[in-house]
């Protein structure tokens, strides 16, 4: 196998466990979310996750920030907006929309990352890309709108926050694709990391504090819960998307990104906080399903297929003669 296939591998696996910690994620959030002063200090929670996180790294490889260049500065920076736009406008979403059409709507990025790579990348698409995304999106749909009966207040402005925030992830994609290969991308993740945590500092000092300090109190639970959000959600997951990104093509980072729900419902199941169903069964396949076509092609697809097909009928055929 050669040096380029092995990279390839492991930019995906990589992002595939950034993906599980991304999914794994849904469940500390939301509870953390819903207990710290009534839902009313979400950037305040973001700031400490991205804070603590950006210190880490910062402190670990504090040699790589002293030596940053200009461009690198600003580049980092650059996508650090994009990234606080994204997790920023996501996460007020959740507060109005139900968790399951937060994460569809906001996995609009699977549909927009062909045609942004095309257009910012200079990289065509081709067919499969376009059929994997599209299959992606309706298994996404039945893993979390189809057959669910869960409702949420002023639904169509959180609809609209989440599908916002599917195009700010479409474009953090695209940019760390085209800067990550040339750039040093321990110095861009340290300089987006802090850029999310200064500008949540800023959001929650100005609105949240002084609307509702009143009603801040840290529930039982709380700060093991930010640790691992800090460290495994966005330390490791943002450390997996730099490295990953350098190995893989945009579109298909945005197939294995469309993971997160799968993962998301498969902790909902695990701890007992949503059931198995068909609707779920039949999302999980086609998702599956899209990463094969996106990866493979269909016509490659077909063609393994037959030719199984045959070496079964061979098999077969040898051992009816012995």
């Amino acid at each position: 196998m050669s040096q380029t296939n092995n990279k390839a591998i492991f930019g995906r696996v990589l992002l595939l466990l950034v993906t599980i910690a991304w999914g794994s994620s849904f469940i500390v959030l939301k509870d953390t979310l819903t207990t710290l002063g009534n839902g009313n200090f979400t950037f305040f929670i973001l700031a400490l996750r991205f804070l603590i996180s950006g210190l880490i790294l910062s402190i670990i490889c504090y040699k790589r920030l002293i030596s940053i260049k200009k461009s690198t500065f600003f580049k980092g920076l650059f996508l650090g907006v994009i990234l606080f736009c994204a997790y920023g406008i996501q996460t007020v979403g959740l507060r109005y929309t139900t968790p399951s059409k937060n994460a569809f709507l906001t996995a609009v990025y699977v549909v927009l990352v062909p045609f942004l790579s095309w257009l910012f990348l200079s990289t065509k698409p081709v067919l499969r890309h376009y059929v994997g995304a599209v299959i992606c999106m309706v298994g996404i749909a039945f893993v979390a709108i189809i057959g669910k009966n869960e409702h949420a207040s002023k639904e169509f402005l959180g609809d609209l926050l989440s599908l916002a925030s599917g195009i700010f992830y479409a474009f953090q994609i695209i940019y760390i694709s085209k800067h990550a290969e040339n750039e040093d991308a321990i110095q861009l993740l340290i300089i987006e990391i802090l850029t999310v945590s200064v500008l949540c500092v800023g959001v929650t000092g100005i609105f949240e504090f002084p609307l509702h300090y009143q009603e801040f109190s840290i529930p039982q639970g709380f700060l093991w819960k930010i640790a691992y959000l800090a460290v495994v959600c966005t330390l490791f997951a943002q450390f997996g998307q730099m490295i990953a990104q350098k190995y893989t093509p945009p579109t298909a980072v945005a197939i294995l990104f469309s993971f997160e729900a799968v993962f998301g419902v498969l902790f909902e199941l695990i701890f007992g906080k949503a059931e198995i169903t068909y609707y779920l069964v039949i999302g999980f396949t086609l998702i599956f399903i899209s990463e094969i076509i996106s990866e493979v092609g269909i016509k490659k697809l077909l063609g393994l297929l037959k030719n199984k097909e045959k070496q079964i009928i061979t098999d077969n055929s040898e051992n009816n003669i012995d």
